[in-house]
């Protein structure tokens, strides 16, 4: 057995079967779960914790070897990594032989079936439909991923070290998501950090073209305007009438970042102008950082050393 994660977020131990099915269908949604092997015996786990109110993180564990059968998702998109074990993961017509080198991703529209063996344990992703459909630009039922996950790859190995680094703040307690924005922010940098690492149908859809110079100028007209509003992607496209994809490709194309690098360099720019009023003994480098959203403090110093050639602390100082 692995250690347990999220441990101070324990939503139930029990080797009840009917316990269990219906707290992981409560978090979930309604499934069918039954033994493999009938005189085999249940030990049942399951810790959850949100960042925000578009993902979840959560550790489970059976302890025997079960059959779950959810069919279809519907309402929300999940990532299964398995962290000891193996599972046999139906998602449509894919099967996927998990471990600790291949996890599955599950998509609102397939229908799943999956067998965990009984040394099982899973770190699960659970993103709301919503949201990743809303940062991808897909129509609803549009967008599906591959449901091989491949941990050996680059991309990916990025990505797990975001997830993990989400499980570690929740484990500690830290204030990181305490902040409504830094956890929205986080959340949307693992969905765009999924839909960009991990082949799914929409990626290569080509989108309509929209008059890039004027487009690029409303969006940092927007973010000028309100660097401290949670803007996502897809509300830059809501406010410019396009897609969130043509919104991307604008910026790419013109400023050689995406509309988030962006906003965050506007946050750096707001947060230096705080460290340059503020009183040091009324205030901290982790204050002004949380107000604006750096949720990792070793990377928000390392960026504004780059940046002004002077740690934030120093700033704070003069």
């Amino acid at each position: 057995m692995t250690r347990t994660l999220l441990a101070e977020h324990s939503r139930i131990a029990t080797p009840d079967l009917d316990q269990a099915r219906d707290e992981v269908a409560g978090q979930f949604c309604p499934h069918s779960l039954s033994l493999t092997q009938p005189k085999s015996r249940l030990d049942m786990q399951h810790n959850a914790a949100a960042i925000g109110p578009d993902v979840t993180l959560n550790y489970l564990r059976y302890g025997a070897e079960v059959r779950i059968t959810p069919g279809t998702f519907n309402d929300f998109f999940l990532v299964q990594i398995p962290l000891a074990g193996r599972a046999r993961v139906r998602v449509g017509e894919r099967v996927v032989a998990s471990d600790r080198g291949r996890a599955s991703v599950g998509s609102p529209t397939e229908p799943v079936d999956m067998i965990w063996d009984e040394g099982c344990e899973q770190l699960l992703v659970y993103m709301r439909r919503t949201a990743v459909e809303a940062a991808a630009g897909a129509g609803t039922g549009l967008l599906v991923f591959d449901a091989l996950m491949d941990l050996d790859s680059p991309a990916l190995r990025s990505w797990l070290r975001l997830v993990r680094l989400g499980v570690d703040e929740l484990e500690t307690g830290g204030s990181l998501f305490r902040s409504e924005l830094a956890a929205t922010h986080f959340e949307q940098t693992l969905i765009s950090g999924l839909l960009a690492a991990q082949p799914n149908s929409w990626r290569d859809v080509p989108q309509v073209r929209a008059m890039p110079g004027r487009l690029v100028r409303q969006v940092l007209d927007l973010i000028e305007a309100e660097p401290e509003r949670d803007w996502r992607l897809a509300d830059f496209a809501a406010e410019t009438g396009v897609s969130p994809r043509t919104v991307q490709a604008a910026f790419q194309r013109e400023l050689r970042m995406s509309p988030l690098e962006r906003l965050r360099r506007t946050r750096m720019e707001r947060a230096r102008e705080d460290l340059l009023a503020a009183d040091p003994a009324q205030t901290s480098v982790t204050d002004i950082a949380a107000r604006w959203g750096f949720f990792h403090l070793g990377r928000f110093a390392a960026s504004y050393r780059d940046a002004y050639q002077e740690l934030p602390s120093q700033t704070l100082a003069q």
